[in-house]
Formats: structure tokens, sequence, C-alpha cells
């Protein structure tokens, strides 16, 4: 048995470890538990406080965009009428699809007599304070009021009404349920137990909070049975600062309150309150661990003696560094404010371009030609003459044919030198029969008159298409190009400037339907189709925001093996209203508008993050493959944006496949060659989608820096019936073997076509023979 000698040296040194351990214990434990607080301190108050100025941009945001949504509402031609029995139906179809941010639409005349949507001749709202700053032209956000309308707590986006020659003559506003406005302050999410955010107007006054009977009701600025005089005192400085945190009680509940001003509102701030409370809890918790740990070291050291120094010193260092790596850099704040630089940007971008609209003046400074504003303004006065003399006018409007495709392939200064030929080859027309103006980017308008049949409109229309065909020489380049030319006609098809006008507009966009270089007259019909295609372009402005969209995955197979390899990402709209639309009705569109780039950069986040989150879950990796449209492929930053995904969610690039097709390979062959070359290099996969039915160049397959080639599906449906096609078919596996590129078919439906396909040496199988494009949670069974 083992003996100590009291005053032997193992003693004192046993004795002097112990008391080393217990003194380095108690320091360590009270320093480590202070230095966590700090950092746990300094980490939430910075946190929050980014997360409250992130949010109240966010909300300033939504705001600015009810403000305008309004503006564009009031200045509508049908709520210009001021004609109540065509402005109800008109606001109350709209009101129906957006129950969830309005409760009513009102429209109020000059004298502040106004009717909503709930009711007519509901009163009069001058006296109402913003009524004054709309009346001075002026749109604005209310300051919260009790609805004349409802009785209910609402805020007010409200906006002028002007007449043709831009006087007020009214104002029309949309009513924010304030408890609606409650629910957008719900989704903002926060990582603390117990945290929620509120709004106050510049008194104090709550008009957004978790707890509905607070909303008009509570003032931090007033005591009351839930704010302590105390609790008054402290929020002062909430009231008075922009930005900035406070703390005090409420309920007996201690916590930090993180402020910030809400852009453009009347100096509302967003409150955010983090419980005090929060902060004990992971210190509470370090502590029992490190007393543990401490206590654990002294039975050691007592039994072991001095190599238990290192024992000890070992994982004391260990958890320093665990320390260190909890205080190193957070993604989320980093992700934030990455996010935060964009959003600037964008806002920054939006009023930049708001602002160049608003500053348009009567000529077009590229062709020197009248633009709209000019355009409308003679259209008003000869529409005057016509009705007095019963003549005839006629609108032209027509469009260059794919102009945007010139300038992304030929670039910006081709495209403009274009536009001030064609000016000057149609200005023969400037005369006083005539009005050309230059109305939009590849888009002009011809105001005709003193004329006396329809015929001579026509001649007028194949005069300009003939002029428009004739080759152009610009920049050494030789192309030609064409126009569709829309036409309406006074008084039949428009009894104003603005009907005329986008009569003869939608009579274009339906010429456009029928291929390029086409005229057509208004009809009635054009309307209701253009309409349809209209409310799709606006639903799908708000699809992404709403979760409309989603991503659905279908099996990518190994034909040798049946091993699920890889998937296709495939987007799907699932629209309110009319249940799922199908992407080719909604993929053209996003392209028209300009959606497609960010619905784009989702699709490839979501599908690079979901296969990152699949593979981390210990799931066999596998690639994922994502579409590309051919307006995302010619943005300027499409290699940076693809690397920046790549590396915000972690995916190693050999897991990501990007797939064109063969029509976008053909818009510019030397830029789309570089394209394909730097994402090759970045270790991506690049597929030739729908190979066969296009252009089909041996030359793309020599050049292009491409894995895989897709059989387009129209040649799989029959190919055991059809000998050609099964001729087309191992034409396309043959080469693709001799070119060592994978072959990957659509569209397998059937035992037959996967069983001839695999024989003839195909790689991949893709289609319902396997699965159809599932949902994430369908598609996680197959591979889990």
């Amino acid at each position: 048995m083992l003996r100590i000698n009291s005053k032997g040296i193992m003693f004192k040194v046993l004795v002097m470890i112990l008391t080393i351990c217990i003194l380095q214990s108690m320091i360590f434990t009270i320093m480590s538990e202070r230095f966590t607080g700090r950092i746990l301190e300094n980490m939430i108050d910075e946190n929050s406080s980014k997360n409250a100025e992130l949010y109240s941009e966010y909300i300033g945001s939504w705001i600015m965009e009810r403000m305008q949504e309004i503006n564009i509402y009031a200045n509508s031609p049908v709520v210009k009428t001021m004609d109540w029995e065509k402005i109800e139906p008109y606001l109350k179809q709209d009101v129906e699809g957006r129950f969830q941010i309005y409760d009513h639409f009102m429209v109020a005349d000059i004298n502040g007599d106004y009717s909503t949507t709930l009711r007519r001749n509901a009163g009069n709202v001058s006296d109402r304070e913003y009524f004054g700053h709309v009346m001075e032209g002026k749109i604005v956000m209310s300051n919260p009021v009790i609805s004349k309308s409802t009785g209910r707590p609402v805020a007010l986006a409200a906006a002028p009404i002007l007449d043709s020659n831009g006087n007020i003559q009214g104002l029309m506003a949309g009513a924010i349920n304030l408890i609606k406005l409650t629910r957008i302050i719900e989704i903002l999410k926060y990582n603390y137990p117990n945290s929620y955010s509120y709004i106050i107007d510049k008194n104090g006054l709550i008009i957004a909070h978790p707890r509905e009977e607070f909303i008009l009701k509570e003032n931090i600025a007033k005591e009351s049975d839930f704010i302590s005089a105390s609790a008054v005192q402290a929020s002062a400085s909430i009231l008075k600062n922009d930005r900035g945190s406070s703390m005090y009680s409420i309920e007996n509940v201690v916590s930090m309150y993180y402020y910030h001003i809400i852009p453009n509102t009347d100096g509302w701030k967003l409150v955010i309150q983090i419980p005090v409370s929060y902060w004990h809890i992971p210190m509470r918790f370090t502590s029992s661990r490190l007393m543990l740990i401490a206590l654990a070291g002294l039975i050691i050291a007592s039994i072991v003696g001095f190599f238990v120094a290192k024992s000890i010193s070992s994982p004391i260092i260990k958890l320093r560094e665990v320390f260190k790596r909890a205080t190193t850099g957070d993604l989320t704040v980093r992700s934030e404010i990455h996010a935060n630089d964009e959003i600037g940007d964008a806002a920054g971008s939006f009023n930049i371009m708001m602002d160049t609209i608003s500053k348009l003046t009567y000529y077009d400074s590229l062709t020197q030609l009248p633009n709209k504003l000019h355009f409308d303004a003679k259209l008003n006065i000869e529409l005057e003459k016509s009705m007095q003399e019963k003549n005839m006018l006629a609108i032209m409007v027509f469009e260059i044919d794919r102009f945007d495709s010139i300038i992304n392939t030929l670039g910006h200064p081709v495209g403009e030198k274009l536009l001030k030929s064609l000016a000057e080859r149609i200005s023969f027309l400037e005369d006083h029969n005539h009005v050309v103006a230059h109305i939009g980017e590849g888009m002009f308008a011809i105001l005709f008159k003193n004329f006396n049949e329809k015929e001579e409109v026509i001649k007028l229309s194949d005069e300009i298409r003939d002029t428009i065909r004739q080759p152009w020489v610009i920049n050494e380049h030789r192309f030609y190009i064409t126009a569709c030319v829309g036409m309406a006609l006074f008084p039949e098809d428009g009894g104003n400037g603005d009907s005329l006008f986008k009569n003869a507009y939608s009579a274009m966009q339906k010429a456009k339907t029928y291929g390029p270089d086409n005229y057509l007259f208004y009809d009635p019909s054009i309307h209701e189709e253009l309409l349809e295609q209209m409310n799709l372009d606006n639903s799908m402005h708000h699809a992404l925001d709403n979760g409309e969209l989603s991503l659905f995955y279908q099996p990518q197979v190994a034909a040798s093996s049946k091993e699920i390899v890889g998937c296709e990402a495939l987007l799907r709209w699932n629209h309110p209203e009319l249940g799922m639309i199908s992407p080719n009705t909604f993929i053209p569109i996003s392209e028209a508008n300009g959606l497609i780039t960010s619905i784009g950069r989702w699709v490839l986040y979501t599908a690079c993050l979901q296969n990152k989150l699949w593979q981390d879950s210990g799931s066999k990796p596998i690639f994922v493959s994502v579409n590309l449209s051919s307006v995302q492929i010619i943005q300027e930053d499409f290699i940076d944006m693809v690397s920046e995904i790549l590396e915000e969610t972690g995916l190693p690039p050999e897991y990501l496949e990007l797939e064109i097709t063969e029509s976008v390979a053909v818009i510019n062959y030397d830029y789309i060659t570089d394209i394909l070359s730097k994402l090759k290099k970045m270790g991506i996969r690049i597929a030739l989608d729908d190979f066969g039915t296009g252009y089909s160049s041996l030359n793309y397959l020599k050049n292009f820096t491409i894995n895989t080639l897709k059989i387009d599906r129209s040649f799989i449906h029959d190919m055991n019936e059809n000998p050609k096609n099964s001729a087309i078919v191992s034409s396309i596996i043959a080469m693709g073997q001799n070119l060592k590129l994978s072959i990957t078919a659509e569209g397998v439906e059937t035992k037959e076509q996967y069983e001839t396909l695999r024989t003839r040496g195909c790689n991949i199988i893709q289609g319902f023979y396997f699965n159809k494009p599932l949902p994430l949670n369908e598609f996680e069974k197959l591979i889990k």
C-alpha cells in the first residue's frame, strides 16, 4: 500500500499541486465566466444592433413598396376617372388578393369626402394629418389612426391622384391594419428565447406588438399597469435617439431593448426585446462544467501526483481553444452584412432609376426624337381636334424584334447606334401628318393623322417594316432586324389617349406571338389574353417572397447499377389561386420582366445548399443539375455569382452540374465558350441539354468544355418503334463515347426504353420509369 509522508517531497508536491490546482481552478472558473459573459454580451449586443438596423431597413422597404404600390393605383387610368362606379370593382378585385396587407382601399376628393371598398360615401377625412400632406403632392405613410370605416387601428399608405394636367384631384389610400403589420414583424427571427419585437411611433405609442391588446393602448413614455415609472424613465433614450439600446424591466422581466428608426416613416422605431436572463443560461452551464472539470482534476492530482498536472493542463488548454473557436467570426452576421450590402445597393439603384425616370424631359437624348411625355401631349391635342372635326387618327407602336439579344451579343454601343440610325431612317415621317417618338429601348410610336382609309395605315406599316428590314452595318457588324407593329384607330379602338396607346401596344404584343416582322390591328379579345399574362407577371413579382416557388428533384440513375448518382432541380410555382403553373408558361415571363436573374440565383443557391445538407446528414454524395437561362448566363457577374453561391453553401463544385441548351450556346459563341471554360476550371460539370433538337453543331462539342450530353425526350419516347429515332439515339451515344462524354437520356418511361439505352451504353437514365420529379421530402426518402 502506498504511504505518503506528510513531510516528504511527494506530499509537498501533491499539496503544491493541489493548492495550485485549487487556486488555478477558482481563478480559471471566475475569469472564464466573466470572459465568457463579456464575449456573450458583446456578441448579443452587436448581433442585436445589426438585427435592429437590418429589420428596420426591411420594414422601411416594405412600407416604401406599399407607398409606391398605392401611387401606381392612384395613377392608373381607372382611378384617375374619380368615378367610384368604375373604381370600386377595380379596387375590390385587388383587395381580395391582398387581405394579408390591406383592410380596404379608399378614394377621397380634394374636399376630403371619401368612399371605401367597404362602404360608399363613408365620410370626410380632411381633418386627417395625412390628407394635408397628400394634397401637397406627397406620397405618405400616415401615423396610426382609428379607421373611420372599420374602427380598427390602421396606418394608411396614401398618394395623390393627378389629372391629365398633373393637378391633384384627390387621393387614394390603402388601410394597413396594424394587427396585420404585427404579423409582419412576427416573422422576424431571433436566436434568443422569449425575444420579440414591436414598433412605436415618434411619441412612444405602441403601434405593432405580439400582444394585440397593447396596440394604440400602451405608450412606453407613459406609466401604466404594464409600464412602470422606472421603465418610462429608462425608455426616454429610445424616443430621443434614432438608434441604440436601453435596459429596463417590464412585468418584472429585465431586458435589453435594441431600437432603430424605420425609414420612410414619421419617426417610427423598431424595438427588439431580449431578456437578460438569456445571457445567464450559458454562463451557468459553463460554470457547472468548469467546476466538474476542476473537481475531476483535483481527484486525479491527489492520486497520481505531479504527472496529473500535465493531464490537467491538457483539458484546460483544449477548453480554452473551445472558447477561442466560439469567439471567431459569426457566419450568420457576415452573411447578413453581405446581404445588407446587396439590399443597400439594390435600394440605391432603384432610387437612382426612379430619380432618372422622374427627370425625363420631352425629348429622348439618344435619338433626339420626342419621348413618351411629348407624344402623349401631342396625342391629346390631336384627339381634341379629331373629336371636333370628326377625323380619323391612328397610333402605331412598333418594337425591334430581339433587341435585347442585339445588345447582349454586340454590346450597348452598337444598340445605341442602331437606335440613332433607325431614328434617322424613319425621320421622313416627321411632317404635319405624323409624329414619331422613341418611347422605350427598342420601341417607337407614330401618330398618323389626315388619312381616310384603313388601308393607308397598313401601307404605312409596310413602309416602316420595309425600312427596318434593310441591312444594317454598325461598327463593322452587318446584320438584319425586323419589328412587330401594333395599331389602334380613333375613335373605334379608344376614346382617349391612354386607351388608344394601350390598345396599340397590346396589338403589338399580340403580333409578337405570331413571330417577328408582323403587324396587327387592335381587337378587344387581345386585351383579355394580355391581361392574363400581366396578372401572371404581377403575381410573379411576389411569388419568391411569398414562398410560392419550390424545387422538385428528379433522380438521375446510373444505367448499369440503378443507383441514384444525381438529380435535376426543377422549379415549380404553386400559385395561390391558379394552382400549379407550368414552367413553360412562367419561365418566359420571368425572362421578359427580368425576374429570372433573382429567381435563377435563388434556384442555384437552394439546390447547392440542399445538396450540401444531404451530404452533411450522411447521405452518399450526388451531383445536382440546374438549368441555366440565356438571360442568366449573359449577366456580367454570372461567374462571380456562381462562385459566391458555392462559397456560401460550402458545396464542392464537382457536385454541381449546370445545364445549357443549344439555343443558349448560339447567342454569342465566343462569349459562351469563355464562360463554359471558366466554369470547367472551377470544377463544375457542364451538360448540353436537349441535344439533337437545336443546331447540333459538332463544332460545339469540339470547343465547348462539356461533360454530359442529354438526349432529348423527343427521341426517346418512340425509339423502339421509330427506326430513325433509334438510329439518332445510337449515334448520339456512340459519338459521346468517342468524345469521352457522359450520356444522359431524358424522358425514359418504360422498361423497354431503359433496357435499350442500357445495352447501347447510355450512362445515366432520367424519367418516369424510375421517378417523376419529387418534392424535397419525398426525394430525401429515396437517398436516405
